[in-house]
């Protein structure tokens, strides 16, 4: 077909979660770049939620299901699957990009019923980790491997999860990549010691105080408890340390408690949901994720990109990132000990924190830029759509 004869790239990703999150943010900053280059983009999501909210806010349509719950739901998992379907046989799409492994099993089957040209499913980890239930983790395997079939390329976050899905069988190495999630660099720059203590002001934060921050999901997994019993044993020997505490999540009140039992009032800070994270990363002295399964952890790359030494746990796709000794330290996932060991020795060795921050701030490299990610993505739809013959813009 010629030139004229072309229409727009429709584009349809599929999420389960409505919440801002590192595979949200990764959706988010696709669709954003794909429409800046001239491609239709709309998520399918889950109704509510202020990713759907941030996606509506610039200009992108959001089609809500009801029935596209994070949970198993044998009812409306079956329910959706038609519901995608039905929508799109009758809203055409030239490809449909889910995310995650509930959107990625309903999203893609339901691509492969409506006969999408183009599916393409993005991993950012799997359900079928350590902290499962064998059971769970036997479904979740299998569903994995089904549904690899019903998609034409597979995109992982992380070299790692490229090589767990080899020893899986979860699909063919010719229908992977890896594209690492990019970040907003030029939203994370390093600030001058006058502009962070600035910051640290507005916050209640005192210019001595050796501050450790988290920004994640307050949901388990996180190792949000780990964190804080790490802390608290930090905080007997060093009472100018302080945690700062950024999300949000139903684990909020059980996190609360632990603060008072551990007799934390007033040293730990709860700072809820930021749009902007990059202000308060900033008072950071260390940036710390203690998860106990990643699947590259992009709040890692946003500290570093900052100039922030980090303390992450040995998971997923965080060893992608962290090169331990060198830009932070990497600590088996749920010690309590090697958290509370790694994060003194920042704090207490200044030195140590800025040369361990500088090389980081140079691991961020072009490639997790979120330009080069959208680059990399758009290639891999330019090449699908060539190869099935389908002649579109822009």
């Amino acid at each position: 077909m010629d030139q004229e004869a072309r229409v727009m790239t429709k584009v349809l990703h599929i999420h389960t979660l409505p919440v801002i999150s590192g595979s949200g943010l990764n959706t988010f900053l696709t669709m954003e770049g794909l429409k800046k280059r001239g491609y239709e983009t709309a998520l399918a999501c889950a109704p509510g939620g202020k990713l759907n909210s941030l996606v509506s806010g610039r200009g992108m349509r959001v089609i809500p299901f009801k029935n596209l719950v994070q949970p198993l739901h044998p009812l409306k998992d079956s329910l959706v699957v038609l519901d995608l379907a039905r929508f799109l046989k009758t809203h055409p799409y030239h490809i449909v990009h889910t995310h995650n492994s509930k959107a990625g099993f309903v999203g893609r089957l339901a691509a492969k019923l409506a006969r999408v040209p183009a599916v393409v499913h993005t991993v950012h980890g799997f359900s079928f980790h350590d902290q499962e239930p064998p059971w769970r983790q036997g479904l979740f395997r299998s569903m994995e491997r089904l549904a690899a079939q019903w998609c034409d390329q597979l995109i992982f976050i992380s070299q790692p999860l490229m090589a767990w899905a080899l020893r899986e069988g979860i699909g063919k190495k010719e229908k992977m990549t890896r594209i690492y999630s990019g970040i907003e660099l030029d939203r994370f720059q390093p600030v001058s010691e006058e502009k962070k203590m600035d910051l640290r002001r507005k916050w209640g934060l005192g210019e001595q105080d050796a501050v450790v921050g988290i920004v994640s999901k307050l949901w388990d997994g996180k190792g949000h408890i780990q964190l804080l019993d790490a802390f608290q044993q930090i905080h007997r020997t060093k009472k100018e340390a302080k945690l700062v505490i950024v999300g949000e999540g139903y684990r909020l009140k059980d996190l609360r408690r632990l603060v008072d039992t551990h007799g934390l009032d007033g040293s730990v800070l709860f700072a809820g949901f930021q749009a902007d994270v990059a202000p308060l990363v900033a008072t950071f002295d260390a940036a710390v994720l203690p998860s106990l399964f990643e699947g590259m952890g992009r709040v890692l790359l946003e500290a570093m990109a900052m100039g922030k030494p980090v303390v992450a746990s040995r998971v997923g796709g965080i060893p992608d990132l962290v090169e331990h000794g060198v830009n932070g330290y990497l600590v088996r996932p749920g010690s309590v000990e090697d958290l509370k060991e790694a994060l003194l020795k920042i704090l207490n060795n200044p030195s140590l924190a800025r040369k361990m921050g500088l090389a980081g701030r140079q691991r961020i490299k072009s490639e997790f830029d979120a330009l080069a990610m959208v680059d990399a993505i758009e290639r891999v739809y330019r090449h699908l759509l060539s190869r099935k013959g389908v002649a579109v813009g822009p």
